[in-house]
């Protein structure tokens, strides 16, 4: 995470740099970060992870614009909008997973509000929902409506 805990005008100069050397270079750029504003704002493509695992993975503007896993749209919904005023941002319940004592099946299981007996007991393989949109959950059709 190249920008943790600098202010908002170094990160961006630090950002502006990184960019401006991927282009002169010809090169990708893998940025591991949680600030959802320098993704939106950088990547072309984003992986979200949880307890160490990809759980979906789709074009930066296809994934905040249509999220498919619980857990991308538990994150997005706890980012304060421009749009809209709440008196509180949502949060995802629970915890996170031991990572040395994960449980079996989807490890968002145990926090997500669609999980059934199915994702207790079968892990969730990483899957083209969409083109160029990947996800593992077994209940997207039910996450999406």
């Amino acid at each position: 995470e190249p920008t943790t805990a600098l202010d908002v005008t170094i990160q961006a100069q630090i950002l502006q740099l990184i960019g401006e050397l991927s282009r002169e270079e010809q090169t990708g750029v893998i940025l591991i970060t949680h600030d959802l504003g320098v993704v939106a704002e950088l990547a072309d493509k984003v992986a979200v992870m949880y307890a160490g695992e990809i759980v979906e993975q789709a074009s930066v503007y296809e994934l905040f614009r249509r999220p498919t896993h619980p857990y991308t749209i538990g994150l997005l919904g706890s980012l304060p909008g421009m749009q809209e005023q709440r008196e509180r941002l949502d949060s995802i319940p629970g915890a996170v997973p031991n990572l040395l004592n994960k449980p079996p099946g989807c490890p968002f299981h145990p926090r997500c509000a669609y999980a059934d007996e199915r994702c207790a007991q079968q892990k969730p393989q990483l899957e083209e929902k969409a083109v160029g949109h990947w996800a593992s959950c077994l209940k997207t059709e039910e996450v999406l409506g």
